[in-house]
């Protein structure tokens, strides 16, 4: 089988893909160090301040790339699943997919290719 193709939305503005992934982050228990993390091995510091400071200035285009994984995988687990606790649990449970590790682990190495094969394996599912 091969894998699904992803819809990567890179056009959303900087205030919509922060208050999602905000609320992603907050429902998944990633605070702002490790929200950092998977958006690309950020400063911590950096991500604080988009979410404390009202600028115009766009987010960078491969941080918007990765928040738009994200919301992918996020509605593809609530989609798949149903339940929202469990949906949101998912990512803190070892799934032998990942070699018997946790995707949250995966999401937090900071590795693109992890986000995109968490996205892909959540599309897969939904395509059974």
């Amino acid at each position: 089988m091969t894998a699904p193709a992803v819809k990567v939305v890179t056009d959303i503005s900087r205030s919509v893909a922060l208050k999602a992934v905000g609320r992603i982050a907050e429902r998944w228990g990633l605070g702002k160090p490790e929200l950092a993390r998977v958006l690309g091995m950020l400063p911590a510091r950096t991500v604080r301040d988009w979410f404390e400071r009202d600028r115009n200035e766009p987010l960078p285009h491969d941080v918007v790339e990765r928040i738009s994984h994200l919301i992918g995988i996020y509605d593809g687990l609530h989609r798949l699943f149903g339940d929202d606790a469990y949906a949101d649990r998912w990512i803190a449970i070892k799934n032998e997919a990942f070699g018997s590790r946790e995707p949250r682990e995966l999401l937090l190495s900071g590795s693109f290719t992890a986000l995109v094969d968490i996205r892909r394996y959540v599309e897969r599912a939904l395509q059974q």
